[in-house]
């Protein structure tokens, strides 16, 4: 079997709106899609998202991943990657060669007949899920928003506030008073704040007993993760906007930067990225939480890992999902009692609605 084709095109949904903190306006979220063509006619696919220049990402893979690929052994993907990734050296996009592994892997899996995870090494077949909100206007949106997770049996709420502090304790507190004491909750602060700050909403964060504090402050202030770590009882995850690639993973570990890591596997290359960072987190003893809030494919990347390791406690869903959801015939299925459930079908295990797709496409490179 041999490589014969990249195709990558821009993907313009029209509800595909998010906002993560209030300092940052909603933004029109793209999709790049990738289809790595083979000759024995099975084709990988995986789709990019974020407002992370959807053109330069489809250009950069064009230009420069085609001309490694064409005539290359699909199963060669460690070959690929170390080739791939090197070219985030020069900034050139580490989520085209990302995805371009995911698709890698998809290949992999319905050559073999087998879901992902299973080529991994299946390590369960189910996941606890818990729900991440966008930022909501007021204290008690998220209140609402815990409350009908709670009852709907999902298993912990993680928000994304306003990246205010005040405005962040205001809604942490409500939503802790909406849940009960026992309900697992989850603070994402988007790196929006100085240490100070980061110290007086992790301390707040203690006194109402949340499972870890995300993203404080930013990831390249490794210093100032190290003393909040030692600061604070709360865990401190860190690392989702790390953006070259899984390396910095073992510095974050090894100065003691991270109680646990955060990462996004159409950034840190691929599910081969993922497995990297969640084996050098078990060897560490700390816990690797994959960012899946994402478009289908990628909640599907991040999910194959998952169920894969033992380094992860939970699986990311958004909320909300629908606009996520946008181009699929068959989407990840949350059973009533909160879990994701393993795909069945090869490869990544969820089937794309092409007629959508070719519908919402701004621009493609064959």
């Amino acid at each position: 079997m041999r490589i014969s084709d990249l195709r990558i095109r821009v993907v313009e949904p029209t509800d595909f709106v998010f906002q993560w903190r209030e300092d940052i306006p909603p933004i029109q979220l793209t999709m790049t899609v990738f289809e790595v063509v083979t000759d024995e006619g099975i084709t990988g696919v995986s789709t990019s998202w974020l407002p992370a220049g959807p053109n330069e990402i489809a250009e950069s893979a064009d230009h420069f991943f085609r001309p490694l690929l064409i005539g290359r052994d699909p199963f060669d993907r460690e070959s690929i990657w170390q080739e791939l990734m090197r070219f985030t050296r020069y900034l050139i996009s580490p989520k085209a060669a990302s995805n371009i592994d995911i698709a890698l892997w998809d290949i992999a899996g319905k050559a073999a007949g087998l879901p992902v995870y299973k080529l991994l090494g299946a390590y369960r077949h189910e996941v606890p899920v818990y729900i991440t909100t966008e930022t909501q206007k007021d204290a008690a949106d998220y209140a609402r928003i815990a409350v009908e997770q709670q009852q709907a049996n999902m298993h912990a709420v993680k928000i994304h506030a306003a990246a205010v502090p005040d405005k962040d304790i205001e809604a942490c507190r409500a939503v802790r008073e909406a849940v009960g004491p026992g309900y697992t909750l989850m603070l994402d602060a988007t790196s929006a704040y100085d240490w100070e700050d980061a110290v007086r909403v992790g301390r707040e964060l203690e006194r109402l007993n949340f499972r870890w504090y995300e993203d404080p402050i930013r990831d390249d202030d490794v210093a100032g993760f190290v003393q909040l770590c030692k600061t604070l009882d709360i865990p401190v995850y860190m690392a989702e906007s790390t953006a070259r690639g899984p390396w910095p993973m073992a510095h974050y570990l090894a100065t003691g930067a991270a109680d646990g890591l955060r990462g996004v596997g159409d950034i840190l290359g691929g599910i081969t990225g993922l497995r990297k960072v969640g084996d050098l987190a078990e060897l560490h003893n700390r816990r690797f939480e994959p960012h899946s809030y994402g478009s289908t494919l990628v909640q599907a990347a991040h999910l194959h890992h998952i169920l894969a390791t033992r380094s992860c406690e939970y699986f990311e869903l958004p909320h909300p999902r629908g606009p996520m959801d946008f181009g699929m015939k068959t989407t990840l299925e949350i059973s009533e009692d909160g879990y994701v459930h393993a795909p069945t079908a090869p490869g990544l295990g969820y089937e794309v609605d092409w007629d959508v797709i070719d519908n919402a496409t701004v621009k493609q490179f064959t």
